[in-house]
């Protein structure tokens, strides 16, 4: 199964799941012509392997209907040309403030919360009041095990539970983890960053209205309902209890969101790992993962930030300001994972 017979698909669905599908997702299939000069036609041939399907090229549209999530796909997009600039993680820790956080990084008003494996700093140039970082004791991001996934949200709990206390007020929880320089990470050293605000912040709350609104005009979970959407497509997996999302309007190439009803995030460590290590398996090495709260549920969103050796930039002007253009097929993503 691919993207491109999505709409095959759907009409195999019962009646239900197809009347659910196609109210959270309008789903457009539509086909992008163009003409090639004389003189491109052997280098495409030996580029995309036939003059066909770049002359006609399948592009579908899914766009949630509530949240306006919108992503294009087009696998060619995947295959087109890239310059390259060869890189590789560097391991000169000689100038690494991270590896001596002690000394090298400031703390938060309440201190330093120190983990088996890693240990709280305030962030430096803050964009909340309260920003900290759980910086890990290994200097290589790449470095995982699932008992150090679990340390550090273990870690990022304990000082958001701190920040509460300290603050006297109730705050909103964010954990997120820039994976080398693709993802935007100024420090190579493993590092994640927290915040917890006063505000509830702008996409986050711009969510929570749609699932208040969704829920009182159809007396249904959307959360809920979002998972039965892709359970129908078989775009899930699960792992303790977690739903795992190949998402249908990832932001970016290989989106997956996790569904938790655990309290805290560290209960979910056993199934982000399982993810990373798929991530790694793809040749995933740099990343944006997020975790927050809505409802009564965590959601944990992973996205692939592409390849370390690309100097092309994976986000224009279509992300930021119109809909996402997209090169992965999630379908091929569910095929690849096991549990």
């Amino acid at each position: 199964m691919r993207i491109t017979g999505i709409e095959d698909l759907a009409a195999t669905l019962s009646k239900t799941e197809y009347e659910l599908l196609m109210r959270l997702y309008e789903i457009k299939t539509f086909t992008g012509e163009l003409k090639l000069p004389s003189g491109m036609e052997d280098w495409v041939k030996t580029r995309f392997k036939s003059l066909e399907r770049v002359k006609r090229q399948q592009i579908v549209s899914i766009k949630n209907r509530f949240t306006g999530e919108h992503s294009l796909f087009n696998e060619l997009r995947a295959e087109r040309p890239k310059d390259s600039l060869q890189k590789t993680v560097p391991h000169d820790k000689t100038h690494c403030r991270f590896c001596k956080p002690d000394e090298q990084t400031p703390m938060d008003s309440f201190g330093r919360i120190r983990g088996r494996y890693c240990v709280t700093a305030s962030n430096l140039t803050k964009y909340d009041s309260y920003h900290g970082l759980v910086i890990f004791n290994e200097h290589n991001p790449l470095v995982i095990t699932e008992d150090r996934i679990a340390d550090y949200l273990r870690t990022c709990e304990r000082w958001f539970e701190s920040v509460c206390k300290e603050s006297g007020d109730e705050l909103h929880k964010f954990f997120l983890w820039n994976c080398l320089w693709r993802s935007g990470a100024s420090i190579i050293h493993g590092h994640m960053q927290l915040t917890a605000s006063k505000t509830r912040y702008g996409k986050l709350e711009a969510l929570d209205r749609v699932v208040s609104a969704y829920n009182c005009q159809y007396r249904s979970d959307y959360i809920s309902d979002l998972c039965k959407v892709h359970e129908s497509l078989d775009l899930t997996g699960t792992s303790n209890n977690d739903r795992i999302l190949f998402y249908l309007t990832p932001v970016k190439e290989k989106e997956i969101v996790v569904v938790s009803t655990a309290r805290r995030s560290d209960a979910i460590a056993r199934t982000i790992y399982k993810l990373l290590r798929f991530y790694r398996d793809m040749g995933v090495m740099s990343y944006n993962l997020a975790i927050f709260q809505t409802g009564s549920y965590h959601v944990v969103r992973l996205v692939d930030r592409g390849d370390l050796d690309d100097r092309t930039s994976d986000i224009g002007t279509m992300e930021l300001y119109a809909a996402s253009v997209i090169a992965s097929d999630p379908f091929e993503l569910a095929q690849k994972f096991h549990v």
